[in-house]
């Protein structure tokens, strides 16, 4: 689920707000109680398959992100707390994410193989630490769910994005092509971690929830694209020539996904404050990104070529004092719905 690569972020923003800081700090501790142990046990078997990366993975990055900003995001927008058994659900989530990569690149399941686990993962029994720990939360997650299938329903689709997204590390891949792989990839990431929370989704909350997805994916690709040349992946960013186009298909991403928040059926006030959350975390820091990506363009004869820049000049610092001020203003800009000031002039 690689979105929660971007949402991860957040942990380390000095901006955010109070109650954002205190649901992390709720999550954190609901880890030590409930998690902790789990590790430590699943480690005493020094079989190497889990390291100590694969740990911070799932108590510093998606088994915290998961839950602490995306859950709490959800219960920002319908209006009532987190209970136990959803937390549970969302932690389980967010601690799959970590080992799901490797669990299936190793086990080479066939369609059908891929199926029969999904609907039925009681039949497997993992043959590594790694891999019975992510089938621990699995079967936790599903245990816990409001709906199991559909939980069932949407991992698959997940992984059909994933898949798809394998496209990427060929050459050749038209800019439509890797449009549609990226928001896919995204949307059903983030559809995936809804289906921890029991509220029934509203008319267009599905809509909305496709478009942010899609966006925190993109939003992934262009803090990432320094890793992702060196691996030779494909992306709307690694691929681009003018940072102008891509930004503003950010810019018009964002707005797409903000008019459907809009029309989601939630009340408007909960709708501003769940946008806040994911502005302050993630769009605003990416137009910070955009901006040094475009001074890179500029030094190379207005044409980007990330081949000609070394790491620090695609690698975007968000520590610095300058790019979280920068992030606040752009911030407060798509806070109060000054979107045009966002979008450039289309490059012909």
């Amino acid at each position: 689920m690689p979105i929660i690569q971007s949402i991860s972020g957040f942990v380390q923003n000095s901006l955010l707000p109070f109650d954002v800081v205190s649901d992390i700090r709720k999550q954190k501790d609901f880890l030590r109680k409930h998690v902790d142990s789990l590790l430590e046990e699943a480690k005493q078997t020094s079989d190497g398959s889990l390291d100590g990366n694969d740990i911070k993975k799932i108590t510093r990055y998606y088994g915290l992100a998961v839950p602490a900003i995306l859950g709490e995001a959800f219960c920002v927008l319908r209006g009532k707390t987190m209970t136990v058994k959803e937390r549970l659900c969302s932690t389980c989530q967010g601690g799959m994410t970590g080992l799901g990569d490797d669990f299936f690149d190793k086990q080479r399941l066939s369609e059908e193989a891929l199926k029969d686990f999904i609907e039925r993962p009681e039949h497997f029994y993992g043959n590594t630490a790694s891999e019975k720990l992510f089938l621990h939360f699995y079967k936790t997650a599903l245990a816990n769910a409001p709906d199991r299938v559909k939980v069932q329903q949407q991992i698959m689709r997940v992984f059909h994005a994933q898949l798809l997204s394998k496209q990427q590390s060929k050459l050749q891949l038209s800019n439509e092509v890797l449009k549609d792989i990226t928001i896919r990839k995204g949307a059903e990431s983030l559809l995936y971690y809804r289906t921890a929370f029991e509220h029934p989704m509203k008319k267009g909350e599905e809509k909305m929830l496709y478009a942010l997805g899609g966006l925190m994916q993109l939003s992934n690709d262009i803090f990432d694209v320094y890793k992702d040349h060196k691996n030779g992946i494909s992306t709307l960013v690694t691929t681009a020539t003018k940072i102008k186009q891509l930004r503003f298909l950010y810019s018009a991403l964002l707005r797409i996904g903000i008019e459907a928040a809009n029309r989601s059926g939630y009340p408007k006030r909960n709708v501003k404050q769940f946008l806040g959350i994911i502005s302050i975390g993630i769009f605003s820091r990416c137009y910070v990104c955009l901006d040094q990506l475009g001074v890179n363009e500029k030094r190379s004869g207005n044409v980007f070529d990330p081949k000609q820049y070394q790491r620090k000049d695609l690698v975007c610092d968000m520590d610095t004092a300058k790019n979280k001020w920068r992030s606040l203003r752009y911030h407060l800009r798509i806070a109060n719905g000054k979107m045009t000031s966002l979008i450039p002039k289309p490059v012909k």
